[in-house]
């Protein structure tokens, strides 16, 4: 091969020479195990993405209970994005199939990780949408409504207002004590 011989016509090169020859070797190498590596993940990556939209695509189309709270529109992006990522991805699958080995690869894991990645996080951020609470129910009111009138007296179930006395606060005043007057002079009522 050129670099064995480059190696025995080459005996007394110093060493930033052969650093020079190896980053050059590296280069070369360094993209046949890349693809190598790649072909080996393709595969496993192919059948990932395949996954995430069936099971992405399987909520929105039938949503249950879990997710019938969310509109239909925000569930029909969802499948939407399903189409567009296995439409992207069969496409390239058919394009890696014609290329050779020792080309460079159209259908690269990354790519296919951040598309994986995109989908699964738009459909989470629709699908985490909660479920509107319950309308709040009436059984406190219902409940305070006894103890109410019994500390009333009233029978009304409401409470006295600012400035209202409660009844018979008055009565319990004694009549035969004096009232008061602003200047200080005892007052008798006859």
């Amino acid at each position: 091969t050129k670099a064995e011989d480059w190696l025995y016509d080459t005996p007394d090169g110093t060493k930033a020479v052969y650093i020079e020859k190896i980053d050059e070797l590296r280069r070369t190498g360094d993209a046949v195990a890349w693809r190598y590596k790649e072909a080996g993940m393709r595969g496993e990556w192919v059948q990932a993405v395949a996954g995430t939209i069936a099971n992405y695509r399987t909520a929105a189309e039938t949503p249950g209970e879990q997710y019938s709270h969310i509109a239909a529109e925000k569930l029909s992006s969802i499948v939407t994005a399903c189409n567009d990522l296995e439409a992207w991805l069969k496409d390239m699958k058919e394009k890696q199939e014609k290329l050779a080995k020792h080309e460079k690869p159209v259908l690269i894991c990354a790519e296919m990780e951040r598309r994986n990645q995109e989908l699964a996080e738009m459909a989470n951020e629709i699908l985490r949408e909660r479920k509107p609470s319950p309308p709040p129910k009436d059984d406190k009111m219902e409940d305070e409504s006894p103890n109410q009138e019994a500390k009333n007296g009233n029978g009304s179930g409401e409470e006295p207002q600012d400035g209202e006395a409660q009844p018979d606060a008055k009565a319990e005043q004694k009549e035969d004590e004096p009232a008061k007057n602003g200047d200080g002079a005892d007052m008798e009522v006859d």
